[in-house]
């Protein structure tokens, strides 16, 4: 049985409980538990200064036994067949491509930093779903482990979903990600999906909400103790700081770590 969703309901809970309370948000970005309790629902955007595409293979044949990661680096792609001419580039740029996942879920990312290269500039503005397609077909067909089929256009189509051209890689944050409610004298802080999330699979995303949580012991003791308006603004404030730095750490080392290594 699936536990009880957070609703409105739960509000009333909270509210019989005559000593402090702290309630950690984890339901996603997604999730409504943050705004019931008070906090808003806008993100902030921040770019990392990257382009990236992403497939999922979903096999149910297969079984769902993790695979070694494989990493790629310096990657290029003809697309002369296409009828674009990315030869003599003044600004070339390789890609970072990684597959990972089980053989039953297979992921396969490619990342770029961002560039003036003609390939990059070709590949964000395709019309033609079927040059990702191909390019993704291919990465995974060289690269993939040896014990592995080659995937052919027929499992591409039935199994595969995939970007259609590059996106811009962006991390964001909840504007609003702890705060404290006197009346109820009651704390709320998100975390993982609920306080940051990233719109593209590297397959280490989990780490972005462990790095998130490392700051929690700290601020429940700080939230627990505090007695005047100088102590209640200083968790507040060692929460939001600690909040800013996980994400503005993942715009400057993020990629470079899951990806481009």
């Amino acid at each position: 049985m699936d536990p009880p969703k957070f609703c409105r309901e739960s509000l009333k809970d909270l509210e019989s409980i005559t000593e402090r309370v702290v309630v950690i948000v984890c339901d996603g970005s997604n999730g409504r538990s943050a705004s019931l309790l008070g906090l808003s629902d806008e993100f902030v955007q921040h770019s990392c200064r990257a382009y990236g595409a992403v497939a999922a293979l979903e096999r149910h044949d297969q079984a769902s036994v993790p695979t070694p990661e494989i990493r790629v680096h310096n990657l290029t792609f003809d697309l002369n067949a296409y009828g674009n001419d990315c030869d003599n580039d003044p600004y070339p740029q390789g890609f970072h491509l990684k597959i990972f996942g089980s053989a039953r879920h297979r992921y396969i990312s490619l990342a770029v930093p961002r560039g003036e290269s003609k390939l990059v500039k070709t590949l964000k503005g395709i019309l033609d779903q079927s040059i990702m397609r191909n390019v993704f077909q291919a990465c995974f067909n060289s690269y993939k482990q040896e014990n592995e089929s080659p995937l052919s256009d027929k499992a591409i189509l039935k199994h595969m979903k995939f970007s259609p051209r590059l996106f811009e890689i962006k991390v964001s944050h909840r504007m609003e990600s702890v705060a404290y409610i006197e009346d109820a004298n009651l704390f709320v802080v998100t975390e993982g999906e609920s306080a940051r999330c990233v719109n593209f699979h590297s397959g280490m995303d989990v780490n972005l909400g462990f790095r998130g949580v490392q700051s929690l012991e700290t601020f429940i003791r700080l939230a627990a103790s505090a007695e005047t308006e100088k102590t209640l603004l200083a968790a507040l404030n060692y929460k939001f700081a600690h909040v800013r730095a996980v994400t503005h750490d993942f715009i400057k080392n993020g990629l470079k770590e899951y990806m481009y290594t």
